[in-house]
């Protein structure tokens, strides 16, 4: 049977040929011929029984080469990662060259005029491709993923130019985020965002990469997070796209790796992104057997510990059902002890590639008098948001495909080799939220289970992919339909074509896109020395907190680079500056070695404190160490700490060094 590969990945293996039972799938990506050749001559690669790929032969002795494209060509995965080297710089410099001004009609139309006109050279391209020269197809396809992954990198620069502000500005957990990167410009170990001497518990590595790339390209971290979120969101389609690529078709990958950055990519959570782009294909090829051979066991083991470091919570919404997918794959394989022996390996190279962050969390965790979770406390206005995706409201194509993605899970559950794991790393997800909704009816607790909609949303909206990549040809030839040759991929280029505007919309500011506040917020945030982004909206504007009048009336009393504790009004002081900070201001924002509680009462303690003498003596030993740093807001004689009033003779200029005089009625009281 003629095996014939189409753009949108029609014909491309999904574990065997339809039609063919017992019958391995050619190669996906080229033209087969009647006798079993490519258009060059050569005889198509072939897979191994156990999954694994047959280079292809050389041409036939004696017969000529009709053609010898070069081996670049061959190799879309590299492809893929030359072209996004190549168009993002391009892409990111593209707003900046053009001034495009994001709150106008023309610079939101940038991108979306942009991003229509890849999608029609890419059709045209395409077309021309298949008459032309059809063994380039795969090529194609690696372009097409590396000029995707750099609009996406234009877009989000669009959005942010004019702005050094990432998405969301420095409120709510981006301000933490930049402070954490802040604090990675003086440290490389793993480090608590505002407390010093404590590790973080949030997973670390995003932050502080922000933070050694602020210290070797002499920048501020602040400056570099907007960045950070352009690079990393841009690079989630091509990871996923190399990924999926070793199990499916160059151009399924694509539209995979397209449909998951749609289905979920919030900037502001790159890095969540990323991981997320990561770990549905990591879980197929560590814990499953796929058609073709498995990622080595030490690549998948650092994939494991990179999801570790860069956010482990998918792992531990999906936990239940990877424990029924590694049981079910146990019981499967012809060898389980050298299963088990896999699982061994990967998980010690998770383990040893991860170390870094998790041991020094459990060290602190066991010996430090242990911790109070508070963090979860939190009740986002988005709880219940989600629970089904696909009944959602809006993006009725996406919401489509991923009810196409549950339906085809359901029904090739034993037909095809990713139909069982996808479901159940979206029955475990949505089994967590379940089970932590009970629990926060009991506790208060959330257990952050609103975050699994994103897990199960992109995992259906692949297996959504997956399921028209195997069904659709199935049908047509059960309705004895033969499309024209290359029909199949007008499916992908209409999702890309709907995708661009929408995705636009949504992230740029000033258009009524879920993401257009954060955008906007990004423009509204005042820089450090006062005055706000070329293009700050008239409203809507942060206020300015006077960072460097405090950094100025700190350091004249300490000297340059103090590493006194700081307790502070504004969280935004440890965004700009690497101080050590006493206590977060936001209790669920607080880690759980912090005790924020504790920490908390004794403030309280202080505070009625009326004795200047016995506090400054108690401030400068509290159980938690000293204050040496207040930097509060004035009313009146009052000096206020979020909900703490303080008076200002408990600031006895025998023991301390005030300045009042400062914008804002900001107050700053530095121990001698």
């Amino acid at each position: 049977m003629t095996v014939e590969t189409s753009p949108a990945g029609a014909g491309e293996p999904s574990g065997r040929e339809v039609g063919s039972p017992g019958r391995e799938v050619g190669s996906p990506g080229r033209e087969v011929g009647s006798q079993g050749r490519t258009a060059s001559g050569r005889i198509p690669e072939q897979d191994n029984p156990d999954g694994s790929r047959r280079p292809e032969s050389g041409p036939e002795p004696g017969r000529p080469r009709v053609s010898r494209l070069p081996a670049l060509a061959g190799r879309p995965g590299l492809l893929a990662v030359l072209t996004w080297l190549v168009a993002t710089p391009v892409a990111v410099v593209l707003p900046s060259v053009v001034r495009a001004d994001p709150f106008t009609v023309a610079g939101r139309a940038l991108p979306v005029a942009s991003g229509l006109l890849l999608v029609c050279l890419g059709g045209l391209a395409a077309a021309a491709v298949r008459r032309w020269q059809p063994t380039a197809m795969p090529a194609l396809a690696g372009v097409s993923a590396g000029l995707a992954s750099a609009w996406l990198a234009l877009i989000l620069r669009a959005a942010l130019y004019g702005t050094p502000f990432g998405f969301g500005g420095l409120s709510g957990d981006m301000l933490r985020m930049t402070a954490t990167a802040t604090r990675y410009t003086v440290t490389v170990a793993s480090a608590d965002t505002t407390v010093p001497g404590l590790p973080s518990e949030y997973p670390p590595l995003y932050a502080w990469l922000v933070g050694r790339a602020a210290v070797l390209l002499d920048q501020p971290a602040w400056r570099l997070l907007g960045d950070a979120e352009v690079l990393f969101v841009s690079a989630s389609v091509l990871v996923g796209f190399l990924l999926w690529r070793r199990q499916v078709g160059p151009w399924t990958a694509l539209a995979i790796s397209c449909v998951g950055v749609l289905a979920w990519s919030d900037p502001r959570k790159a890095y969540e992104v990323l991981a997320l782009m990561i770990f549905i294909p990591w879980v197929l090829e560590t814990f499953t057997r796929p058609p073709r051979s498995r990622l080595h066991w030490l690549a998948c083991g650092l994939l494991g510990g990179l999801l570790v470091v860069l956010y482990q919570a998918w792992l531990v919404y999906a936990a239940l059902g990877l424990v029924v997918i590694i049981g079910t794959a146990w019981r499967a394989e012809p060898d389980r002890w050298a299963y088990l022996r896999r699982l061994l390996l990967v998980a010690a190279v998770a383990a040893v590639s991860s170390a870094w962050y998790v041991l020094p969390y459990l060290w602190a965790l066991t010996t430090g008098g242990g911790g109070q979770l508070v963090s979860d406390l939190f009740v986002s206005p988005y709880y219940l948001d989600g629970l089904l995706p696909f009944l959602e409201r809006g993006d009725l194509p996406l919401r489509g495909l991923q009810l196409a993605g549950l339906v085809g899970s359901v029904w090739l559950i034993r037909s095809t080799w990713w139909a069982r794991p996808l479901l159940l790393i979206a029955a475990g997800a949505f089994a967590y939220r379940l089970l932590s909704m009970v629990r926060f009816v009991l506790t208060g607790h959330t257990a952050f289970a609103h975050y699994t909609a994103r897990l199960y949303g992109v995992v259906l909206a692949v297996a959504g992919v997956l399921t028209l990549v195997h069904a659709v040809p199935l049908l047509l030839r059960r309705l004895r339909i033969s499309p024209p040759v290359g029909l199949a991929g007008v499916p992908l280029a209409v999702l890309l074509a709907w995708a661009v505007p929408v995705y636009s919309t949504t992230w740029m500011p000033g258009t009524s896109g879920s993401g257009s506040g954060y955008a906007a917020a990004a423009h509204a945030e005042p820089v450090p020395g006062g005055g706000y982004p070329r293009y700050a909206p008239d409203t809507g504007r942060a206020d300015w907190f006077p960072v460097e009048p405090v950094r100025r009336a700190v350091e004249q009393v300490t000297g340059p680079d103090p590493d006194r504790v700081t307790l502070s009004v504004d969280e935004r002081l440890f965004s700009y500056l690497p101080w050590p900070g006493y206590l977060s201001n936001d209790r669920t924002a607080a880690g759980t070695l912090s005790r924020w509680d504790e920490r908390r009462a004794e403030l309280r303690d202080l505070a009625d404190q009326e004795d200047p003498a016995a506090f400054a003596a108690e401030s400068a030993a509290t159980a938690f160490g000293p204050i040496d740093v207040f930097v509060l807001t004035r009313d009146g004689d009052e000096l206020i700490w979020r909900d703490l009033r303080f008076h200002r003779d408990q600031f006895d200029p025998r023991y301390w060094v005030v300045r009042d005089d400062l914008p804002g009625q900001v107050v700053v009281s530095v121990r001698r």
